[in-house]
C-alpha cells in the first residue's frame, strides 16, 4: 500500500491524485431490468436478437398494391382498385391479392404479400359503399414503404459494451424485445456524520443541538448523480465505538464519506478512529479554503474520506474530491464537474490569502454573486447556486466584471 503523504496543506491536485491511485473501477456485473439500468455501464455487446421492423410495414395510413397496376395512371386516366379489405396496426393478413386490387392499411400494418406501394389516402379518390379506390398517379416498386430489418437486422450491434445507458437505449432495448441487460454495479456509498450535537430532523431540538444538514445533504446529492447511498445514523464523539461500527460496515460499501471530527479540536476523534482501525492515512489537509482538513485514509482497499464538519466546506470537499472518486470507481458513469469560465456580476470583498471557493450561480457566462452568506457554516444562502467560484491565492476580493474559474455542479 502507498505510504501516507504527511505535510502541511498539500495542493487539491495532489490530494485528488493521490486518491484516485487508491481506487480502481469496480467490475462487478449484475443484471437489471431496463428501466433500472438508465445511467449504468453496459458490461456487454447488445446485438439485435430480431429484424427490426420484423415485417414490411407501412409508415402511413393509405392504400397497398402492387405498383404495376398503377402503370399508366394520371388525373386523365384515373386507375381502378377493388379494395378487398383494410389491415391495422398489429394485424396480419394471408389474404392474396390479384391484379388491379389493394388492401386499405394504417400506419405500422404489416403489408401484405404481393404489395410493394403504398400510396397516401389524401392522393386518392375512394368510394366508401362500393370500395372502389381510384389512383390518378403512378406509384415506384417500394415507394412509401419499410422493409423488414431497415433498422436493425439480427445481430447487428446495437450497443457497444462500455456505454453510458440513456432513455434512448432504453427505447431502443425495448423496441427489440430486451428487458433485462448487463451493468457495471455502481459503488455503494456510506455517509456517516460525527457529533454529540446532532440531532435528526423531526426530533426535538435540545439546547446546544443542531440538526444534521450534512447527512441529507450528501445523501440527496448520491441520489441526485445516480449513486446507492446509506445513511447512517449520526454517531457521537466516541473514538472506539465509531472504529467498532465502521469496521463492520466497511466490507458492505465501497467508499465511505464521513463528515466532521476532522479538525483539532479536542472532540475532532477521527485521527484517533483511523488509528484504532490501524487505518492507512494517506493525508490530512489540503491548501484551501474552507474545507482545509479533509482527513483521507485507507482501510482493507476501502477509501474512507473524512470532510469537514461545516456544510458549505463539506459539500466543496465533496464536490473537488469525493465526486472525481466515484466517476473513477463507476467507470466513468457519473457526470464529472464541468470547469468553465465565468465574469462576475456582483463582488466579493474578502482577501483571499489562499485558494477560496466560494457560492454562485452561473448562467449564460456570468457568475452571480449576489449573496453575502459565504460562510462555510451557513447552509441557506445554497439554495438557487449551481456552481462554486475558485478564487486564486492573494486575490484581494472579486468585483464586477473580473473573470473567474467556475465549477458547475447541478
Amino acid at each position: 500500500m502507498r505510504g501516507v503523504i504527511d505535510m502541511e496543506q498539500i495542493s487539491l491536485e495532489c490530494a485528488l491524485e493521490t486518491l484516485l491511485k487508491q481506487i480502481q473501477p469496480l467490475n462487478t456485473v449484475e443484471e437489471k431490468y431496463i428501466l433500472d439500468s438508465l445511467g449504468f455501464v453496459l458490461a456487454e455487446d447488445i446485438l439485435s436478437p430480431l429484424n427490426n421492423p420484423p415485417f414490411n410495414r407501412s409508415p402511413l395510413d393509405g392504400f397497398t398494391f402492387n405498383s404495376n397496376d398503377s402503370n399508366g395512371a394520371s388525373v386523365e386516366n384515373p386507375i381502378a382498385f377493388n379494395v378487398i379489405s383494410e389491415i391495422f396496426a398489429g394485424d396480419f393478413s394471408n389474404k392474396k391479392i390479384s391484379s388491379k386490387e389493394a388492401f386499405r392499411i394504417m400506419t405500422g400494418a404489416p403489408i401484405p404479400e404481393g404489395c410493394n406501394c403504398v400510396i397516401k389516402q389524401e392522393d386518392v379518390v375512394f368510394n366508401e359503399e362500393t370500395k372502389v379506390l381510384y389512383i390518378t398517379k403512378e406509384l415506384k416498386p417500394f415507394e412509401n414503404f419499410c422493409f423488414l430489418g431497415e433498422d436493425l437486422k439480427v445481430n447487428d450491434l446495437v450497443v457497444k459494451k462500455g456505454e453510458i445507458i440513456t432513455y434512448n437505449h432504453i427505447g431502443v432495448f425495448a423496441s427489440l424485445g430486451i428487458n433485462t441487460i448487463k451493468v457495471l454495479k455502481k459503488p455503494k456509498v456510506g455517509i456517516l456524520s460525527l457529533g454529540s450535537e446532532l440531532t435528526m430532523p423531526g426530533e426535538a431540538l435540545e439546547k446546544g443541538k443542531i440538526y444534521n444538514s450534512n447527512l441529507f445533504t450528501l445523501i440527496s446529492k448520491l441520489k441526485h448523480l445516480g449513486i446507492e447511498g446509506v445513511m447512517y445514523p449520526p454517531m457521537s464523539d466516541d473514538s472506539i465505538l465509531v472504529s467498532n461500527f465502521i469496521s463492520k460496515e466497511l466490507k458492505n460499501i465501497d467508499l465511505l464519506i464521513t463528515t466532521g471530527g476532522v479538525s483539532v479540536g479536542k472532540k475532532d476523534i477521527m485521527h484517533d478512529v483511523i488509528k484504532e482501525l490501524n487505518a492507512n492515512r494517506l493525508f490530512w489537509k489540503i491548501n484551501i479554503q474552507p474545507g482545509t482538513p479533509v482527513l483521507a485514509s485507507e482501510k482493507d482497499g476501502k477509501l474512507i474520506l473524512s470532510l469537514s464538519g461545516n456544510p458549505f466546506a463539506s459539500l466543496v470537499n465533496f464536490e473537488l474530491l469525493g465526486r472525481p472518486i466515484l466517476s473513477k470507481l463507476s467507470s466513468n458513469s457519473i457526470k464529472n464537474t464541468a470547469i468553465v469560465e465565468g465574469i462576475v456580476k456582483g463582488s466579493f470583498n474578502k482577501k483571499s490569502s489562499k485558494r477560496r471557493f466560494i457560492r454562485g450561480y452561473f448562467k449564460n457566462g456570468y457568475i452571480c454573486l449576489n449573496d453575502q452568506k459565504h460562510s462555510s457554516g451557513t447552509i441557506s444562502s445554497l439554495i438557487g447556486k449551481n456552481a462554486i467560484v475558485e478564487i486564486s491565492p492573494g486575490t484581494p476580493c472579486l468585483n464586477e466584471g473580473d473573470k473567474v474559474t467556475v465549477i458547475l455542479i447541478d
